[in-house]
């Protein structure tokens, strides 16, 4: 009996969680794309990053390219990085394929992917 009372006190904590939604931007202007570009340079904890092709404006997921070879190298193993564009409760939000960690995309809108 205890444990039906602890169970449905936590219930309407865990209904309040939304699921992320797969979201695209609702703009790819210069200034909206560099505002991108600093979140996910800081996501992967890189200075500088190169997006890969596509629109975010279009489709909900972006690739980051991994970093160009040095001059020692030969080919690199090295995969994109990807990211989804998702929206948590009004909020627009990157999410990282790697570990699921969400960014906050501040300042940019996002609509549901269609």
């Amino acid at each position: 009996m205890h444990r039906w009372i602890i169970l449905s006190a936590l219930a309407p904590l865990a209904a309040c969680e939304a699921e992320p939604q797969l979201a695209t931007l609702t703009e790819a202007s210069p200034e909206t794309v560099e505002a991108l570009t600093g979140v996910l340079a800081a996501a992967l904890g890189r200075a500088s990053i190169q997006l890969g092709p596509g629109d975010p404006s279009l489709e909900p997921v972006i690739s980051v390219l991994p970093p160009q070879p040095g001059p020692m190298e030969g080919n690199s193993p090295a995969m994109p990085a990807l990211f989804d564009i998702v929206l948590v409760e009004g909020d627009c939000y990157v999410r990282a394929h790697s570990d699921g960690a969400l960014h906050l995309l501040a300042g940019l809108s996002c609509v549901p992917a269609g």
